[in-house]
């Protein structure tokens, strides 16, 4: 059986929010693991029965995560991992800052052999299906070979966790010409076209809303800057959307006219995401946003059980080893 150890302490709203989310998972079926505060945990549980491991430290948003994970070795995100390690739990989600689970999954799991630098992939909704853009966030600052990498963990990803045989992967840059960008997207163009991966070429952020690619490379600092802006542009074409409708539409449509848009406000909602994935550890773990609700918790976990259904560290890491 399954189990999700969660890091219970970790996000704007934890542990509440958090252990709302772990419950609505635990209903589903998911076994799961709290890591964290005993005495601040158990009054949410509110009766249900999901064990609580004791990790007494929390490391905030604020705090240096090497500095953090070296010094709190009893925190919630290191006890979480410490699970995985140990067997006792099969994969880690976390609300938490990313940059400490970024550590200590490196520094308890370890870097898979031969892999540069984890990457977080992000899956967004597109107008088919979904696409996966990495990094999101884990390096801001890196070089072609790494890239590289990038892509081919993206491509892996995309096929175990969505079936897509041959993922098309495309390079974000300013211009579709292979001689748009710094030198960083230049140099990374010629290592992917001389792959084997199905590169068909640079993308640009439109391409975000066609049916371009099914994996977008680009390095963290970009990468988290786009995942932002289209987070933030979601929220403002539903607001604007919403308030067209109060003001012009004829009040018996309201409802109807709502309830046909439902399926597309739920795509666009990021507490109806699968959060984030760290790539090129020896382990799953799932990343959200530190301001993730319970639904958006309860997601997570259950993508990041069907990740563990699908067997895909198994299939990942042989594909990765071959790079």
């Amino acid at each position: 059986m399954n189990t999700i150890a969660v890091d219970a302490m970790g996000g704007d709203s934890a542990p509440e929010e958090i252990v709302k989310g772990a419950i609505k998972a635990k209903n589903l079926g998911i076994d799961i693991i709290l890591c964290g505060d005993k005495n601040l945990i158990e009054p949410f549980l509110e009766g249900n029965q999901i064990p609580v491991v004791h990790f007494p430290e929390v490391i905030s948003m604020d705090e240096d995560p090497a500095r953090a994970i070296r010094t709190k070795k009893n925190s919630s995100i290191v006890g979480a991992m410490q699970l995985v390690k140990e067997n006792k739990a099969s994969a880690v989600f976390s609300a938490g800052s990313t940059g400490a689970s970024l550590v200590a999954a490196i520094s308890v799991l370890g870097k898979m052999r031969g892999i540069i630098r984890p990457a977080i992939a992000s899956v967004l909704p597109s107008i088919k299906g979904e696409i996966v853009l990495l990094d999101s966030g884990a390096s801001l600052e890196v070089k072609p070979k790494v890239l590289l990498q990038f892509a081919a963990m993206g491509s892996k990803f995309a096929e175990v966790i969505f079936n897509i045989p041959s993922p098309r992967i495309g390079l974000l840059n300013n211009g579709e010409e292979s001689t748009k960008g710094r030198d960083l997207e230049k140099n990374t163009y010629k290592l992917l076209k001389n792959s084997n991966l199905n590169f068909i070429g640079n993308i640009e952020g439109r391409d975000f809303g066609l049916d371009t690619a099914d994996v977008f490379v680009t390095d963290g600092f970009t990468g988290n800057m786009v995942l932002k802006t289209m987070e933030g542009t979601a929220r403002l074409q539903q607001k604007m959307i919403k308030e067209s409708f109060l003001e012009n539409l004829f009040k018996p449509l309201l409802l109807p006219v709502n309830k046909a848009l439902k399926p597309v406000k739920d795509r666009l909602d990021p507490d109806k995401t699968n959060g984030a994935y760290l790539l090129g550890v020896n382990g799953i773990v799932t990343i959200a946003h530190g301001s993730s609700s319970a639904e958006a918790v309860k997601n997570s976990i259950v993508f990041s059980n069907k990740t563990v259904e699908s067997g895909f560290i198994s299939k990942f890491t042989e594909t990765i080893s071959k790079i």
